[in-house]
């Protein structure tokens, strides 16, 4: 009785994972239906054999498209599991939080060094798998070309920057991680929606590094006691992934050079932690004087 328990509340846990999935393949597949059948108004001989698959490449390859679906689906996304987080996790009568009460100056800076240390280490992630399967970067490059990420565009910056984070961090750090933490311990909770968020992905460069994120994002919803905190940290995180230029990164062979910045990542993750918990307790202070 108490093992079918546990696995009913596992289950529980998955769900939001099954339904943005659901969600995703969904909205991919009737995106390509959609523009199939407006081009087949104009050209019914798309409908054929090889002019079909050729509209169907077309369509995959088709970096606008694949934005514009992918922002759709996030939309949808977060307004389903917007939906269900407020109505199943936040108090009805909770009175309205200031800003004040969710973040202050030092946790911001705290998100800020954390995440440029992060944006760093997780490069050294990326490399060391890579090292394991090159063809492993060679499929997640590919799939970063036919995105768009080469030429970012409106909207898929809006996609990456704002739409991508509120969506994810509902589904992950919001349904999943609140569902998780009432099931297993806390640590064993957040490593479950990091694991699933990495999953997601679909490709294992992704898939690695979105792992490691999703452990931080975790971290800094739970010890900071807010959804929000880990939406500005993941849109932190991507609006440097977008436009930060490539000079940034060390890409040569200095082996010294690459245990420098290894070592300052590090410290910056270090001090970014410090002062988001420092933040935390000026927060808790400030709310009890």
């Amino acid at each position: 009785m108490k093992l079918r328990k546990t696995i009913g509340r596992i289950l529980v846990c998955l769900l939001p994972f099954l339904l943005a999935f659901a969600l995703q393949f969904l909205i991919s597949f009737g995106g390509i239906f959609v523009r199939i059948m407006l081009a087949a108004l104009k050209d019914p001989g798309l409908l054929k054999g090889e002019e079909l698959y050729s509209t169907i490449f077309a369509l995959t390859s088709d970096s606008q498209f694949l934005a514009g679906v992918s922002a759709l689906y996030a939309v949808i996304a977060a307004l389903i599991m917007g939906f269900w987080y407020w109505k199943r996790f936040v108090p009805k009568k909770r009175p309205r939080r200031k800003i004040s009460s969710i973040i202050n100056l030092s946790m911001f800076f705290g998100l800020l060094f954390l995440m440029i240390g992060l944006q760093y280490l997780t490069t050294y992630i990326v490399m060391l798998t890579t090292a394991v399967n090159p063809s492993w970067y060679d499929i997640y490059e590919a799939l970063l070309k036919n995105i768009g990420f080469e030429d970012v565009t409106l909207i898929l910056a809006l996609y990456s920057v704002l739409i991508a984070p509120i969506s994810e961090e509902l589904i992950f750090r919001g349904v999943t991680l609140k569902y998780a933490v009432n099931s297993m311990p806390l640590i064993a909770a957040n490593i479950f929606q990091a694991a699933l968020f990495g999953i997601f992905h679909g490709n294992v460069i992704q898939g690695v590094y979105a792992f490691v994120i999703g452990l931080f994002c975790g971290y800094v919803c739970l010890k900071g006691g807010s959804i929000y905190l880990s939406i500005l940290f993941h849109m932190m995180f991507n609006l440097w992934g977008t436009f930060v230029p490539s000079f940034l990164y060390y890409t040569g062979p200095s082996l010294p050079i690459h245990l420098g910045i290894f070592a300052g990542a590090v410290c910056a993750a270090a001090l970014g932690i410090f002062l988001y918990q420092r933040g935390i307790r000026n927060r808790k202070a400030s709310g009890k004087s």
